[in-house]
């Protein structure tokens, strides 16, 4: 059983960090670019953030369940009911609870909610809002046609402050309780009583430090609540999602001071930012980056095309044509420096090209070049390769993985450069071929394939809620289950081998590098940021969520 029983101080002043979007980093569109920053050396108390990607516009909507494109903002609406501190080994640290038992045996977990979380209305956080979102929500966004998760477990109310968690026996995980962990709790006076479908949440009442201030289309601003269970922040009062339109206007803004904080993957960052008295961190996290096949759709259903792609790939000359620190990984997703003695020992090695294999490759499968184009059984195949056109290094990446191809394997290859806003769904649908993403992830085994087992299967067409891929593998699918299941680390470290085993033999994906949070701060208006690099038990200085919160609550104006 695992007990988590932290002090009230603890939970104010403990250490915090969780895993971030990723690499590619995210933000909002440009300002007015007249210096507004309105915190730091000029006796202001606002700070203006982007953590989310380049937009012209925001749109005046705060439901998370809305089918329509909007700005949702979770994190700075709504809060977790603990977080994992990737700083510490993602340790699960408090937050709306303070106090979290795990039975596996048992399968069973409960939670005790903090006797002084608010909404910013003034409601009082209690268990009726947990079993809402756990039992009555998902089923109400079904109805109504919203988007929202059902979960794997149950919830059951013990009293105003206490809940308990029952997994059934063919869903339950080892890692329970970070999925309870990670469990977004949201106001049922609120939600229940609309049409998740339609509301637009203009007016939302939050869990966090924050409460809206005022929204236009060009920047939003949140109020710093007095009546938060952190208590109060001596010196920033407001918080602003401040826009930019692209990796080099946010770049501008950070050096002029225009934007105090955002997550950017910057080239050459220590000459660029820091070196100008700004900040730059990099959190390398579990899981890595790089491309999946959609393996429901020719040639990509045969995975001697699939490894001769990734075999032709030279990832480190692919890095260096945008280069952000990152390295070549290993194949199987998980990062030695991350998982150690969990990575199968013949694949701790990270990635490197061998052109000969790729073409023996496609000898052994049966398949030719001709006119640049796949060709078997007297078909020829069109490729493309899809990436997120607003992630300056993925995009880069993308032009020299059509180049590799050309030059090893003869191939054509139409790169597809799309919106952030447009490209996972598209993947969810199987509307590509081999594209970039997010693979992996998860600190424990029977976490980092698991988007691969197929009850996330999907015909092409159907958004899938995970397995884009479209992967069906029973034999991967029993070790999954069994993982699930293993409390015994060294049989569940075998499990993990056998699984690594599987993902490579097939090659399901071709990981590029580690995943990685890149976070800058300006340095003109606010001190009081972690050094750099992060030392083990500094709050990772993320621009949102309880590590941001944590963060800003210690900032002061630069002298």
């Amino acid at each position: 059983m695992t007990t988590f029983h932290p002090s009230r101080r603890h939970v104010l002043a403990g250490s915090a960090l969780a895993a971030v979007a990723a690499s590619a980093g995210c933000s909002f569109d440009k300002g007015d670019g007249s210096g507004g920053s309105d915190g730091g050396g000029g006796g202001k108390s606002s700070i203006n953030l982007n953590s989310f990607g380049p937009k012209p516009t925001f749109v005046n909507n705060f439901n998370p369940f809305s089918p329509a494109d909007g700005v949702v903002g979770s994190n700075y609406l709504y809060e977790t009911l603990m977080y994992e501190d990737v700083n510490a080994e993602y340790e699960i640290k408090p937050w709306l609870a303070e106090k979290l038992d795990f039975n596996p045996e048992q399968r069973t977990a409960s939670i005790t909610l903090r006797d002084d979380a608010t909404w910013s209305d003034g409601t009082k956080i209690t268990a009726d809002d947990v079993v809402y979102t756990v039992v009555d929500l998902p089923k109400q966004a079904e109805e109504q046609k919203a988007n929202a998760t059902a979960q794997e477990f149950t919830a059951k109310k013990v009293d105003d402050l206490t809940v308990e968690f029952e997994w059934p026996e063919d869903k339950f995980d080892v890692d329970g309780d970070r999925a309870i962990a990670r469990l977004r709790i949201y106001p049922k006076h609120i939600f229940s009583t609309e049409n998740l479908a339609k509301f637009t949440n203009t007016e939302p009442v939050t869990s966090t430090p924050l409460t809206l201030k005022e929204f236009t289309p060009q920047r939003v601003s949140f109020t710093v609540r007095e009546d938060h269970f952190m208590g109060p922040w001596e010196h920033i009062k407001e918080v602003n999602w401040t826009p930019f339109g692209s990796a080099e206007i946010g770049k501008s803004m950070i050096l002029q001071g225009t934007l105090d904080w955002a997550t950017l993957s910057l080239q050459n960052a220590d000459e660029t930012i820091v070196a100008q008295g700004n900040h730059y961190w990099t959190v390398e996290l579990v899981g890595s980056e790089g491309i999946i096949f959609n393996t429901a759709k020719a040639p990509f259903d045969d995975k001697h095309v699939r490894n001769a792609i990734y075999a032709a790939l030279d990832t480190d000359q692919i890095h260096s044509l945008f280069d952000i620190g990152l390295k070549s990984t290993s194949p199987t997703t998980m990062d030695e420096k991350i998982y150690g003695e969990k990575v199968a020992e013949e694949y701790r090695a990270p990635h490197t090209a061998d052109p000969e294999a790729a073409k023996k490759y496609l000898a052994d499968g049966g398949w030719t070049v001709e006119g640049g184009k796949l060709a078997k059984d007297g078909k020829t195949y069109d490729i493309s390769f899809k990436t997120v056109a607003d992630y300056v290094n993925w995009a880069t990446w993308s032009d020299g993985v059509k180049a590799q191809l050309k030059d090893v394997l003869g191939l054509d290859v139409k790169i597809l450069k799309v919106p952030d806003a447009q490209i996972w769904a598209q993947y969810a649908k199987g509307e590509f071929d081999f594209g970039m993403t997010w693979i992996g992830g998860g600190p424990r085994i029977s976490a980092v394939y698991a988007d691969f087992h197929s009850k996330n299967f999907l015909p092409l067409g159907e958004e899938a809620p995970g397995n884009a891929a479209r992967v069906k593998n029973p034999e991967l699918d029993a070790l999954l289950d069994e993982s699930r299941e293993e409390f015994d680390e060294t049989k569940l470290n075998e499990l993990g081998y056998q699984m690594q085993k599987i993902v490579v033999e097939e090659c399901y994906c071709g990981p590029f590098n580690p995943s990685a949070s890149f976070i800058e701060a300006s340095g003109k208006n606010w001190e009081g940021f972690p050094g750099m690099p992060l030392k083990k038990g500094d709050i990772i200085p993320r621009p949102y969520g309880p590590e941001g919160w944590l963060t800003m609550q210690k900032l002061k104006p630069v002298k």
